[in-house]
């Protein structure tokens, strides 16, 4: 009876309210998973008007959250430079977008119920939905709130851009890689890139505990990415393995991968399937 006097709207319609407005939170954050452009792995030196280099993306190009964009990668010149051109934790969220999404979900999660008590031949109070507007609101400025001081302590974005060493034939170079946060499979570069043109593998371990590693390379565009160290003495690969480093190369060879050599020899790429050295 006191839920009754305090909101107006009964138990059943408090409960109601109460989850509706926190579902809606949730699909908020879960949006924030909707990334695009996916493939932002470096940050375009290129000029306006110039296409990007593969793999590349110019300051607020990638963005997070739907319909609105709520992250967008803020452009500017400060740190972490890993960050530059790739949407990250140190993008600030966008207070309008965040609520806007929230009440956009909060109205199709109450269209739907009137939808399910219209059938059933009951009636929910129009006043109910514009109380949990009103708290959607005011939830959607808190996640707001934590986003903006403990962005850091949460996964945005795909990864960031980090300094690898790197063995080449002439020399020991510095090259920025990408360092995923989320699982990206391989079946994703190839369906963008296509083919790799050849693969390199990395033996070690003990004859009684061998492990292997693999990087395959894009040639046409620079690329080569670097799959799991795996306890084997053949490495079998499939669209679903899941890529460690992103590396973009000057038409050197790699040799050694933070002090870890892969073998000279080039295998050309045969489709998913088991390699060996």
């Amino acid at each position: 009876m006191k839920t009754r006097a305090f909101f107006g709207f009964g138990r059943f319609g408090c409960i109601i309210g109460i989850m509706n407005a926190l579902l809606a939170i949730g699909i908020t954050v879960a949006s924030f998973r909707y990334i695009q452009p996916k493939d932002c792995y470096r940050l375009c030196g290129s000029l306006d008007g110039t296409p990007c280099p593969a793999g590349a993306c110019r300051f607020g190009e990638q963005k997070a959250g739907w319909p609105l964009p709520a992250f967008v990668d803020a452009p500017g010149g400060g740190s972490p430079t890993g960050g530059w051109g790739i949407l990250g934790p140190e993008d600030p969220p966008l207070l309008v977008p965040i609520i806007l999404d929230t009440l956009f979900y909060n109205l199709l999660l109450w269209l739907a119920l009137y939808g399910i008590q219209f059938i059933r031949g009951q009636v929910l109070s129009l006043k109910l939905t514009a109380a949990t507007l009103t708290l959607d609101v005011f939830l959607a400025a808190t996640l707001w709130i934590f986003y903006l001081f403990f962005g850091y302590y949460t996964l945005i974005g795909r990864g960031h851009g980090v300094s690898v060493y790197v063995d080449t034939p002439t020399s020991i170079v510095s090259v920025m890689g990408f360092s995923p946060i989320v699982s990206i499979p391989l079946g994703e570069l190839i369906e963008n890139y296509g083919d790799p043109d050849y693969v390199r593998l990395g033996p070690g371990g003990t004859t009684e505990a061998p492990t292997i590693r693999m990087a395959l390379y894009w040639d046409s565009i620079g690329m080569f990415v670097e799959l799991p160290q795996i306890a084997n003495k053949i490495y079998t690969v499939d669209k679903t393995t899941y890529i460690e480093m992103i590396l973009f190369f000057n038409g050197q060879p790699y040799l050694d991968i933070s002090g870890e050599p892969l073998d000279g020899k080039k295998i050309s790429w045969q489709g998913y399937g088991t390699y060996q050295p």
